[in-house]
């Protein structure tokens, strides 16, 4: 059988990167707030938004066509720039503030849960107009963030927290569920597909990088390269996606599973290599 069905949709899984992974390893190296450090959560901002969007539109165009369906998931766009406009009327609001700030500690912790209705709000909106639910959820953390104006960024953390210890292990363990290694060891197609795609997800990331170089040090340019390679959960969704409008075979899903795997594991270690002090040159 025909491996993948739509080369548009596998470039787009490969486009994907992995802000869950950025962050963390610039936190960890404390270039998150330096130029270099916000140039590369900007790429990574970027990469995603922009193909989160096109995989959604890619996949309702090949479920039904150039239809209408296609143009209500500029909606969640519309819900997004009204809740944000909402919120930052509302914080102007002293009464409103206050009482936020108010009902933030003890047991009340209103914006963690205020957070979280904005979350699972949007992943309905996006499951009632069609779109992908990682688009709404990706545009609900969009929204929190920049109605998080507390300096602690409290809710972040909490979010942070939150994630990390029930939502992201449940994914890993249905990513675990999905990961067919019998089948992905009984297709040969599939197994010379690996270093195929691990060599076009690299490549993919890196030539675009190459503008960094305008900025910045070679090092630095291939050590923003190297991080933004790193794929994780949105590699794999979109690879879910895939399979499941059997785009992709289930050898092919698990070896895009696999070079996720790889490059998450692999790009962090090149880019401690490569910035081994956490300090752009830059500084």
């Amino acid at each position: 059988p025909e491996l993948v069905k739509n080369d548009w949709m596998l470039a787009l899984i490969l486009s994907t990167t992995s802000l869950g992974v950025v962050l963390p390893v610039l936190k960890e190296r404390r270039l998150s707030d330096t130029r270099f450090g916000q140039s590369v959560l900007m790429s990574a901002l970027f990469a995603d938004f922009v193909t989160m969007l096109l995989i959604s539109l890619l996949a309702t165009y090949l479920e039904g066509g150039l239809n209408i369906e296609m143009l209500l998931v500029f909606f969640l766009f519309l819900a997004f720039a009204a809740l944000y406009r909402t919120g930052i009327v509302a914080q102007r609001s002293n009464t409103i503030r206050k009482l936020f700030e108010d009902l933030s500690h003890a047991t009340s912790q209103i914006k963690l849960r205020a957070s979280l209705a904005i979350l699972v709000s949007f992943i309905v909106l996006a499951e009632i107009l069609n779109a992908e639910m990682i688009l709404g959820a990706f545009i609900a953390g969009v929204v929190i963030s920049l109605l998080t104006t507390s300096p602690e960024r409290k809710v972040e953390r909490d979010l942070e927290a939150f994630g990390f210890s029930f939502f992201i292990p449940i994914f890993f363990i249905l990513v675990g569920v999905s990961f067919d290694v019998q089948e992905l060891i009984s297709s040969k197609d599939a197994l010379l597909l690996v270093p195929l795609l691990l060599a076009a997800a690299i490549v993919v990331k890196m030539v675009p990088m190459m503008l960094f170089r305008l900025s910045f040090t070679w090092k630095e340019t291939f050590a923003a390269g190297s991080l933004l390679s790193a794929r994780l959960s949105l590699i794999i969704a979109a690879s879910l996606i895939a399979l499941e409008q059997e785009i992709i075979t289930p050898a092919v899903n698990s070896a895009i599973i696999l070079v996720a795997i790889i490059t998450v594991t692999l790009s962090p270690i090149v880019f401690s290599k490569l910035m081994p002090n956490g300090k752009s040159e830059e500084e």
